[in-house]
């Protein structure tokens, strides 16, 4: 299997055994979708580029210390779905992505859940997947290293 493949089928398994979510996908940075498991490809490119905008807006923001740092994990709660992103990290995977420029794509990880869905339960199940996809990362997401 290819490393989209195995990617592909590590997303639809999160879909498919994580309570609450009902849609998956992998962007790049720049707003294309990647991978996605449980849409059709219209939603799919739509929601590619909001979770790179909602990723880019929200490493843009200054912090209390004047700084500017990516995102761990964002969340927003809609009376018909929670919406999160957090980044997945820097691939080597998708080669024929037009943004690919030094043989890697930066990637977000967007999902859709149930708005009574554990918020706990799926941002602890994304961190597994993003970990997952760590062997077809050139760059890994950061650890938390627990000094917060």
């Amino acid at each position: 299997m290819t490393p989209q493949g195995r990617m592909a089928w590590l997303l639809d398994r999160f879909v498919a055994h994580t309570p609450g979510v009902t849609h998956a996908l992998l962007a790049s940075r720049d707003g294309i979708k990647l991978l996605y498991s449980e849409m059709t490809r219209d939603p799919a490119d739509a929601m590619a580029a909001a979770v790179s905008g909602l990723s880019s807006l929200a490493a843009n923001l200054t912090g209390p210390t004047g700084g500017k740092l990516a995102p761990r994990q964002i969340i927003i709660e809609r009376d018909d779905c929670l919406f999160f992103v957090t980044s997945a990290g820097t691939s080597s995977a998708f080669t024929n992505h037009p943004g690919n420029t030094r043989g890697v794509v930066d990637t977000v990880l967007g999902v859709i859940a149930r708005p009574d869905a554990d918020v706990g339960n799926i941002g602890f199940e994304m961190d597994r997947l993003v970990q997952r996809f760590a062997s077809h990362m050139v760059t890994a997401v950061r650890q938390d290293d627990g000094s917060r």
